[in-house]
C-alpha cells in the first residue's frame, strides 16, 4: 500500500506513526496507547486512499480519533500542545524537590514530550558559584542542600536563585523555552516581573513513602553512592517537609511521584492547562 505524503509549506514527507504518537503522547497518553491511536490515524488515511494530506487536515483527523477514543479532554490537550509553537513568550517549567524524588529524570522526560532542548539543573549554578567563591566567602554553596540546616539552605537557595533568575531572564529575552530542575527551584521564588514575561509552570515533586524514597537512591550510578544519601536521609526528609509546606503556602502544585508515567502525565496537564489559559498579546 502506498504511503500517504504529509505536505507542509510545499514540502512532503511520508506519514510517520512515531511522530504522530509523540504528538498524541503530549496529551498525557501512555506511549503504547499513543502509538495505537497513531496507527488508527494511519488506517483512516489508507481508507481515504489520498496520495497526500496537508498538515491541517491531518490534525483534524487526529482530533477525530482522539475524540472517539479518549474524549473531549484529550482533544483540548492536543490543541493546547499545538499552541506551544505559537506562544509569544517562552514556556518556563520549574521542577523543585529534595534529593531522590526523580527531578532529573522527569525533567528530561517532560522536555522530550514538549520538544524543549534546554534542561538546566540548579546544582550546575551552585557548582559555578563554588568555582568563583571560596568556602570562606560563601560557605553554604560548598555543601549539598541536605548537608546544611534549613537556615543554611535558605541562604544557599538565595545565592543560587540569583543565577536561576538570570537564566530565566535570558530565556525571556531570547523567547527560548526552558525546563529547570533542582532543589533550588523553590516554590514561589520566581519574581513577578519575570512571570509577566513568560508562561511559568511550577511544581514540587515529593515522595511521601519513605521506603520508596530510600529506594530511589539505590538506582543512582556509582558517581552518586547511595550510602551518602542514606546517611543523610533524615535531613533530606526534613528538607522535603520544608519545601512542601512552602509550596502549599504559595499554591504551587505538589505531586507525589509514585509512578514516573503518572507523574509525567500530571506535569503535562499542568503545562497544557497553563498554555490553554494564556491570552495572546495584541
Amino acid at each position: 500500500m502506498a504511503e500517504t505524503i504529509v505536505v507542509h509549506r510545499g514540502h512532503g514527507l511520508p506519514y510517520s506513526k512515531g511522530l504522530m504518537a509523540q504528538a498524541l503522547s503530549a496529551t498525557g497518553l501512555m506511549p503504547g496507547r499513543a502509538f495505537e491511536l497513531a496507527r488508527q490515524v494511519e488506517n483512516r488515511l489508507n481508507d481515504r486512499g489520498d496520495a497526500t494530506v496537508d498538515v491541517a487536515s491531518l490534525r483534524v483527523l487526529a482530533e477525530e480519533v482522539l475524540l472517539a477514543e479518549e474524549g473531549e479532554g484529550a482533544v483540548r490537550r492536543y490543541r493546547q500542545w499545538h499552541r506551544l509553537d505559537r506562544l509569544d513568550r517562552p514556556l518556563i517549567v520549574m521542577l523543585g524537590g529534595a534529593a531522590g524524588v526523580g527531578k532529573s529524570t522527569l525533567a528530561t522526560m517532560l522536555a522530550h514530550r514538549l520538544g524543549i532542548t534546554r534542561v538546566i539543573a540548579t546544582d550546575v549554578i551552585r557548582q559555578v558559584l563554588r568555582a568563583f567563591f571560596t568556602s570562606e566567602a560563601m560557605p553554604t554553596v560548598h555543601h549539598s542542600a541536605f548537608e546544611v540546616d534549613l537556615e543554611g539552605f535558605r541562604e544557599q537557595a538565595e545565592y543560587v536563585g540569583t543565577g536561576v533568575s538570570a537564566i530565566v531572564e535570558r530565556a525571556c529575552a531570547e523567547n527560548t523555552p526552558v525546563v529547570m530542575e533542582g532543589v533550588h527551584a523553590v516554590p514561589g521564588a520566581l519574581a513577578d516581573e519575570l512571570r509577566d514575561e513568560c508562561v511559568a509552570v511550577e511544581a514540587l515533586l515529593v515522595v511521601h513513602d519513605e521506603g520508596l524514597h530510600r529506594g530511589h537512591f539505590s538506582l543512582r550510578g556509582a558517581a552518586r553512592p547511595a550510602e551518602r544519601y542514606h546517611a543523610r536521609f533524615r535531613e533530606i526528609r526534613a528538607l522535603q517537609e520544608h519545601l512542601e509546606a512552602r509550596a502549599r503556602g504559595v499554591g504551587t502544585p505538589v505531586i507525589d511521584n509514585v509512578s514516573l508515567e503518572a507523574t509525567l502525565g500530571l506535569l503535562m496537564s499542568l503545562v497544557l492547562d497553563a498554555v490553554g489559559s494564556v491570552e495572546e498579546r495584541p
